[in-house]
């Protein structure tokens, strides 16, 4: 996320360009050059004003504007690879710097063109603000802080490994209590450390360009296998927060009521965009949690990594919510997660061991999900 700026309020978004990263490689079908566009797009000549480009901001009738070009996105929001609500959420706007942050340059340029129905007319001007951050943008890439070296992750998965290596010989060859609690904490810290090679897997950063041999989806499997997590689930929530960061009727990854309420219009109860759903301020909200959040933070984050169990499970199993990243890889790498870990912790000698080493390592990786709410 960008830095806080004087004057930027909360809700605004502000995009880096990132001509060479790309959050999700287009399938080959369907190619938007082949998707029919409504009647419409052959209207005033192909030239619109802003206004008008606003006004086609529903599902079934979406517009958006990209470098002064009016896109019909309505047959391609189905199959968007980011998930139907990522590109959704820009329908009768000006996602330029959006576009360009999480798409390869070749997507825009050889992509895009098949969904040009005309121009905007009234275009403004970028704020100076925008072109700041613009011209920011194509610094870093000139530094290549874009540009990714395969041997980095080599080396990450190495040591993410040899921690699994220790948790295997603590559990396994050791004897003490002691051993084992350690273990545990190790365990947490696998999970830490490989859960960042899982960010970067389902930014498709794990790589400069499409055309690299990385196969950041084999990866991503990995580790989902040894995290329990879904990425593909991962994916889907963490494109929409980035496409509207802390955006509270719309980002998922701040949407946590009744447990937390990081702004106070969430005091009023708030229909979530993302959710589809109105997430109330109800009596456990005003009574329990909410005005004690301060004390129940870390002890709910002991256990939040149970609730990304349950959604992983939930996301994998409901197909009709637009999302494109699942697949059986995927799925057999969850159900994988979830035979070692229980198998593991078993080895230890007494059920005690078995929840405390289960409770512990949970609590230990809990920590890593405060960045949601800090």
């Amino acid at each position: 996320m960008p830095p806080q700026i004087q004057g930027l309020e909360s809700d605004d978004v502000i995009s880096l360009k990132r001509s060479d990263s790309s959050e999700s490689a287009l399938p080959a079908e369907p190619d938007s050059s082949k998707l029919q566009l409504p009647s419409t797009s052959r209207q005033n000549n192909g030239q619109y004003t802003v206004e008008e480009v606003a006004r086609h901001n529903k599902k079934d009738d979406a517009w958006l504007i990209y470098n002064n070009q009016v896109l019909d996105i309505t047959k391609w929001i189905s199959h968007h690879p980011g998930g139907e609500q990522t590109i959704y959420r820009f329908a009768g706007m000006d996602a330029t710097d959006e576009l360009r942050a999480f798409h390869d340059d070749w997507v825009l340029e050889k992509k895009l063109p098949h969904l040009v129905i005309g121009t905007v007319v009234d275009a403004p001007a970028p704020s100076q603000l925008v072109q700041d951050f613009r011209e920011l943008g194509e610094h870093f890439d000139k530094l290549g802080y874009f540009h990714v070296s395969p041997w980095f992750y080599v080396q990450k998965v190495m040591f993410v490994m040899s921690l699994f290596g220790c948790v295997l010989w603590l559990v396994l060859k050791e004897e003490s209590v002691a051993a084992h609690m350690l273990g545990a904490v190790v365990l947490g810290i696998f999970w830490q450390q490989f859960a960042f090679v899982g960010h970067d897997c389902g930014h498709m950063s794990a790589r400069t360009h499409a055309r690299d041999h990385i196969d950041v989806h084999n990866l991503g499997a990995l580790v989902t296998f040894f995290n329990g997590i879904s990425v593909a689930w991962w994916k889907a929530t963490h494109n929409v927060h980035h496409a509207m960061p802390n955006t509270v009727d719309c980002d998922p990854d701040i949407a946590h009521l009744p447990v937390f309420a990081l702004h106070k219009k969430m005091f009023e109860g708030l229909f979530n965009k993302y959710h589809g759903r109105v997430m109330e301020f109800d009596w456990a909200a005003r009574n329990i949690f909410v005005p004690y959040q301060h004390y129940w933070y870390y002890p709910i984050m002991a256990f939040a990594r149970w609730n990304l169990y349950i959604q992983s499970v939930l996301f994998l199993s409901n197909s009709n919510d637009g999302h494109k990243g699942r697949s059986m890889l995927d799925l057999m790498a969850l159900l994988g997660f979830f035979c070692w870990m229980p198998t593991l912790a078993l080895q230890l000698p007494s059920w005690v061991e078995v929840v405390a080493f289960v409770l512990l390592s949970h609590a230990v990786a809990g920590l890593l999900n405060v960045q949601n709410t800090l």
